[in-house]
């Protein structure tokens, strides 16, 4: 029998994932003509990693396929001050939050590919306990 949903939740700061930087890169200080891309967050690789983690201890026999459902609420750290005191308005953007969940949850083999997901929904909230995601797989039509 195979499972109609799954829901975690990955403590830590979500990152957002998506802005990217780049370089000229040099060889004995020499410019090659070649130009190196690189992530612009540097919180991106140990959030992935941390939702990999958990994403693994959910993982099915085989990774979930057909259409499907993702549902993200992400809860973030509110600061001493800020001017959007009821709701994070500001960065980091929610597609950007996304992104980075379905990557991971690809690399964690809970799904067979992000492009899986058919229906998306995302939130962004000030954490009132502790900072993380609450992630809902399911499939659909089921």
């Amino acid at each position: 029998m195979s499972v109609t949903a799954i829901e975690f939740f990955v403590p830590g700061d979500p990152a957002p994932q998506g802005s990217k930087n780049t370089a000229a890169q040099k060889r004995n200080g020499k410019y090659t003509g070649k130009v190196n891309v690189y992530e612009s967050s540097k919180a991106l690789k140990p959030w992935r990693e941390m939702v990999t983690w958990y994403a693994r201890r959910k993982k099915q026999p085989a990774p979930l396929d057909g259409p499907l459902s993702l549902t993200v609420d992400f809860y973030l750290p509110k600061p001493a001050t800020t001017k959007y005191p009821d709701y994070p308005l500001g960065t980091p953007d929610t597609d950007k939050l996304l992104r980075a969940i379905g990557d991971a949850l690809t690399h964690a083999g809970l799904v067979v590919d992000d492009a899986r997901f058919v229906d998306t929904r995302a939130r962004k909230r000030w954490a009132i306990d502790k900072p993380g995601a609450l992630i809902k797989v399911e499939r659909v039509g089921e």
